[in-house]
């Protein structure tokens, strides 16, 4: 039993007739008559009903039809995905929160591109929240995301953790404060990230609940930006611990009541995985691994 044969019996139920079938698939009408006289003697049954110059299934030719329909389906899905996959440039689309990409990021890129220099790496700039979107939609093959909260179609695997720290200019009035209490912030002026950021959306709520009001003057997602309009205003900004490391004209002020956030790598569950991305995955779990033990989330890839 061939592929061809089997297609070729599809067209004749389709066609109620040998000769527009082989009119359809441009074959000659012996090659079809041959092929399903060889079918029905395999499978030891009748599969046409031969009325006159029209066939049609009889009961066990019409079951084999339905099944094979479906399975002949599946088969033709499963080749166009591997058409796809061989047209497909090496490339990974990687979604990264435009903080994450001033420390983060490049480490995982060096580490990758050394290994796989022929693998463009196409960051993808949003915030956390909107990254999960975009991963869960396949616009992204992968991403880095900050959250603690686990999103059931998402595998995730923590890389690090970090904390949020109030950061302002060296002439601002409270540089010299050893904490500060989202309290104080009450009317103050402050910068945070773009929406769509989760940092952002969770100071959010813990203002709220709080019933405190900051005077919110500007949201930008660029480093630069914020730190040129912190050094010509007295506002502050929500920074990862991480970040202001990089920064030292920066001065950080701890939280009172601190936040620490996880940042993971994520990437949906039941997508089929290209073996470029399959292999970042691995690479940095065993990178991360080696510098500390990683928390899994969803189970694994």
């Amino acid at each position: 039993m061939t592929l061809t044969q089997l297609r070729y019996f599809m067209e004749v139920c389709k066609q109620g007739s040998i000769t527009k079938a082989a009119q359809v698939l441009h074959v000659t009408q012996p090659s079809i008559s041959n092929s399903i006289r060889d079918l029905e003697t395999e499978l030891g049954i009748n599969l046409f009903h031969r009325i006159k110059m029209r066939l049609s299934p009889t009961q066990e030719g019409y079951y084999f039809y339905q099944g094979l329909s479906r399975v002949l389906y599946r088969l033709d899905m499963l080749v166009s995905d591997m058409q796809d996959m061989g047209k497909k440039h090496n490339m990974i689309r990687i979604g990264v929160p435009p903080m994450i990409g001033t420390f983060l990021f490049p480490d995982i890129f060096d580490l990758f591109h050394s290994e796989y220099p022929d693998v463009l790496l196409e960051m993808v700039e949003y915030g956390s929240l909107k990254i999960q979107e975009m991963v869960l939609s396949e616009e992204l093959d992968v991403a880095l995301a900050v959250s603690d909260e686990k999103e059931s179609r998402l595998n995730s695997i923590e890389l690090m953790r970090t904390s949020l720290v109030y950061c302002v200019d060296q002439k601002h009035p409270m540089a010299g404060a050893e904490s500060i209490s989202l309290q104080d912030l009450d009317d103050a002026p402050v910068i945070l990230m773009q929406q769509g950021s989760f940092q952002t959306e969770l100071l959010r709520q813990r203002f709220f609940s709080r019933s405190i009001h900051p005077k919110v003057i500007m949201y930008s997602n660029q480093l630069y930006t914020i730190k040129h309009m912190l050094a010509r205003s007295h506002a502050g900004a929500f920074m990862f611990q991480h970040v202001l490391e990089m920064n030292p004209d920066l001065v950080g002020i701890p939280l009172e009541d601190p936040i620490e956030l996880g940042i993971s790598l994520i990437w949906k569950k039941d997508r089929h995985l290209y073996s470029d991305t399959s292999r970042l995955i691995q690479m940095v779990k065993k990178h991360f691994r080696n510098r500390q033990q990683p928390h899994s989330f969803g189970g694994s890839e």
